[in-house]
C-alpha cells in the first residue's frame, strides 16, 4: 500500500533539514505521485473544498525556503573555507594548521 501524502510530506522535510538532496527528490517524486492519485480519487465537489491544494503549496514554498538557507550557510562556509586555505598556503610548513569544516 502506498504511503499517505502526510507521512511522506513528514519524511520530505526531514530529509531537507538532514541536507540529504538525492532522499529529497525521491521523495519529492513520490509525494507528487501520492497527492495526483489522492486529487484523482477526490469527487468533485470535494476538490473546491479541500485543503491539499494549500497543503501542497506550502510544503513546497517551505521547501524552497529551507534550500535557499542551506545553500547561503554553505555558501559561507565555502567561504570561509577558500579563505582559510588561502592563508595556511601563506604559511611555512611547520606553521599551518588544520582547518575542520563541519556540515
Amino acid at each position: 500500500m502506498p504511503q499517505p501524502p502526510d507521512e511522506i510530506a513528514r519524511n520530505f522535510r526531514a530529509a531537507i533539514l538532514a541536507a540529504d538532496h538525492e532522499l529529497a527528490r525521491r521523495l519529492a517524486s513520490e509525494y507528487t505521485e501520492a497527492v495526483a492519485e489522492l486529487w484523482r480519487v477526490l469527487p468533485e465537489p470535494a476538490r473546491s473544498a479541500s485543503a491539499l491544494p494549500r497543503q501542497v503549496g506550502e510544503l513546497l514554498t517551505w521547501a524552497r525556503g529551507m534550500t535557499i538557507v542551506q545553500r547561503a550557510i554553505l555558501s559561507e562556509q565555502l567561504a570561509v573555507l577558500e579563505k582559510a586555505m588561502h592563508y595556511a598556503t601563506d604559511q611555512t610548513p611547520r606553521q599551518r594548521s588544520s582547518i575542520q569544516i563541519s556540515l
